[in-house]
């Protein structure tokens, strides 16, 4: 089985970025850039970045914990039209309205994650349906919800969700934070998730309670070798 780890990047300058990237550009298969902590970001990095990543690359504008953006309004629909020229990867959450009508009103063809993220609770079932429903008009190559798991059976829930957009043949990415959420990042990822972020320390975790790729990797070579026993 093939598991796709994802390397998430938070940096505040783009040559330490591009250092990140060659120094693991052969132990994960995506990269995750918070572009909006970035304080010399221009139109150059990031037509560098997606050349040399391209389908490998996952660029977001939000910020941990849903605060909020500071990167313009204007500024992020010029780099959206940049990203759209290339086969790159763009995580918008459901909140950024204006972002998903400008996708909209240009019929963009962009490689869209669409992604709803809270980091209190996980809603009930209904409002979790209704929110997949609400990410059906913008098209999304990936659905992504990623809530905070308050008890255990937030996150069998979370992995029952999973299960439907598996028999729908949708992409997505399920994952449940906080303690009784780390079930869902193991399972999750062998049930179909189409990747795994998967921090190289604790300290550059970009969600809470989120497995380094070390940890991952030991989890699942010792459920293979159970499963192969």
């Amino acid at each position: 089985m093939q598991i796709n780890y994802c390397l998430p990047i938070i940096k505040t300058k783009t040559k330490d970025i591009f250092k990140t990237v060659k120094e693991n550009e052969k132990a994960y298969q995506y990269f995750e850039i918070w572009l909006d902590y970035i304080e010399d970001l221009d139109e150059t990095f990031i037509i560098k970045i997606t050349t040399m990543l391209q389908e490998r690359l996952i660029l977001l504008f939000r910020r941990k914990n849903l605060e909020p953006i500071q990167m313009d309004i204007e500024k992020r629909l010029d780099l959206i039209l940049l990203i759209s020229k290339s086969e790159t990867f763009l995580d918008l959450d459901i909140s950024q309205e204006e972002e998903l009508e400008y996708l909209l009103d240009n019929q963009l063809h962009i490689h869209l994650i669409l992604s709803y993220h809270n980091y209190k609770e996980t809603p009930d079932n209904e409002n979790i349906k209704k929110i997949l429903d609400d990410m059906e008009p913008y098209h999304p190559m990936i659905y992504k919800i990623t809530t905070t798991c308050n008890e255990e059976t937030d996150a069998v829930r979370l992995l029952q969700f999973q299960k439907i957009l598996n028999a729908e043949k949708k992409k997505h990415i399920i994952l449940g934070m906080g303690k009784f959420g780390t079930i869902t990042r193991v399972f999750g990822t062998l049930w179909g998730n189409e990747m795994i972020f998967a921090p190289k320390t604790k300290e550059e975790q970009s969600a809470p309670d989120q497995l380094t790729k070390d940890e991952l990797e030991q989890i699942f070579e010792k459920l293979n070798t159970n499963t192969s026993n």
